[in-house]
């Protein structure tokens, strides 16, 4: 896997480096339970949950990108995830319910979610063996306090020579302003940067938009129709061939 000038690695984090989607089933599981009592709810978070995380993340998909266009606030976030989530699958719900109940899963999901947190197989190696070589850099959409938090949970708060948080910056992949921002704090230019990450359109077309090389992380082997990718893996393991 070579890459010509290659000076520094810039890595996503949720997903890529940790165990995101494990934590998230983790969080809504445990706080369920808590909701069998309620009319109209409580029988469908008994028998299906599945069908409640899955238009969740259809939901929360759809909100982080209206974030990344400012139409919507991080604090609304929090709720209309689940209030959104609680009228997809309980069509019936009045607005008022689902907000009353969104904001209470919102406020218990953030809460819960910490204790999910893992990192994916081989990461801290990989990250170390690679930080040997080259400079390292994160840079990860989320919540600054939780993005924060991962970084203190497993010791990589000096890990990086550069961690950008869109949270402390106000701007999001896949803007370009991120990837220009993170190459002044590493002291390098777009040809000498390439950007790991799972996600196709903020990681992948993101960094591309901003002139880099992409690595996508695709360890589901997703398909897509048009892959335009420098390079794909399934396993962070594969990064230790990377040279330039």
């Amino acid at each position: 896997m070579r890459f010509p000038n290659l000076k520094a690695i810039v890595f996503d984090l949720d997903n890529t480096l940790l165990d995101h989607t494990a934590a998230e089933k983790q969080a809504i599981t445990a706080f369920l339970p808590r909701y069998y009592h309620e009319d109209r709810i409580g029988a469908l978070l008994q028998t299906a949950p599945e069908l409640f995380i899955k238009a969740y993340r259809h939901w929360n998909e759809i909100l982080w990108k209206d974030l990344a266009m400012n139409r919507l606030t991080a604090d609304d976030l929090k709720w209309q995830r689940f209030a959104r989530t609680l009228r997809e699958v309980v069509p019936d719900f009045t607005e008022q319910d689902a907000e009353r109940l969104g904001r209470e899963m919102g406020k218990t999901y953030l809460e819960l979610y910490a204790d999910g947190w893992q990192l994916l197989p081989d990461a801290d190696e990989t990250v170390l063996a690679l930080k040997q070589r080259f400079k390292l850099g994160l840079i990860t959409n989320g919540f600054t306090e939780q993005q924060r938090g991962k970084l203190a949970r497993f010791g990589w708060e000096t890990r990086f020579d550069a961690a950008l948080l869109s949270g402390e910056l106000g701007v999001m992949k896949p803007h370009k302003a991120i990837f220009d921002r993170a190459l002044r704090q590493l002291d390098v230019t777009a040809d000498e940067v390439v950007y790991i990450g799972d996600h196709y359109e903020s990681d992948v077309e993101g960094a591309l938009q901003a002139g880099w090389r992409a690595v996508w992380f695709n360890p589901h082997k997703a398909e897509r129709p048009e892959n335009r990718a420098t390079w794909t893996i399934s396993s962070l393991t594969e990064l230790l061939a990377i040279h330039s």
